[in-house]
């Protein structure tokens, strides 16, 4: 396999921002979002079986505006080369499952059910340095921040959120329960652990 180029998060940012530019919103909203496919290598096999990669690459999926898709095994770790081996046939035996991925991905896709701003939200970019990636979705009156720290090391939030959240709003993390919170115009009082995401929501 080619090696695939690396990105810190402004060119990440960059590149999200240039995707989002290509179609009107409207169809933005339905693109097909997925990370494999029957015709490519699957996302495990080319990230070496970084598990939280893969697990980042959800997070960010089931965050970003369109119509997420998860091809079948993806969900339990299943891993494939190139087609034909991409598309190995599903394993039955739950003891081969990745049991934590499988609740990983129900979580997520739990998450963006309930919540209306994850599937049809506006998508802001509000911070990206090194290794950290932080966006905004709002719908109306409901904001969601989500954090992505693609790093080695634990980040202490700073995130800034001037004229989308008040000051000493409350939000909480729904996906590891802790909250953070707006002073300053910024978001913090949150250390996100290494190769983890945050998606965080107002307490009401």
């Amino acid at each position: 396999y080619a090696p695939i180029p690396t990105l810190d998060a402004q060119g990440f940012a960059q590149q999200t921002e240039e995707l989002l530019a290509l179609y009107p919103w409207e169809v933005t909203l339905v693109q097909l979002n997925l990370l494999d496919s029957h015709d490519t290598a699957r996302f495990l096999t080319l990230a070496g079986g970084d598990v939280s990669a893969l697990k980042l690459a959800v997070l960010f999926q089931m965050t970003y505006p369109g119509a997420p898709c998860i091809y079948y095994g993806d969900e339990i770790g299943l891993e494939g080369g190139r087609d034909p081996d991409c598309r190995r046939a599903m394993p039955w035996d739950e003891s081969r499952w990745n049991i934590d991925l499988l609740a990983w991905y129900k979580r997520l896709i739990a998450i963006r059910k309930v919540h209306p701003v994850l599937r049809r939200g506006k998508y802001v970019s509000l911070y990206a340095r090194k290794d950290i990636y932080a966006f905004l979705r709002r719908l109306g009156d409901e904001v969601m921040v989500i954090v992505l720290n693609n790093g080695k090391e634990s980040y202490p939030l700073d995130v800034p959120i001037e004229g989308y959240l008040p000051d000493e709003t409350i939000l909480c993390d729904l996906l590891g329960g802790k909250e953070a919170r707006v002073t300053g115009g910024r978001l913090r009082g949150l250390s996100l652990p290494p190769r983890t995401g945050a998606i965080l929501s107002p307490i009401r």
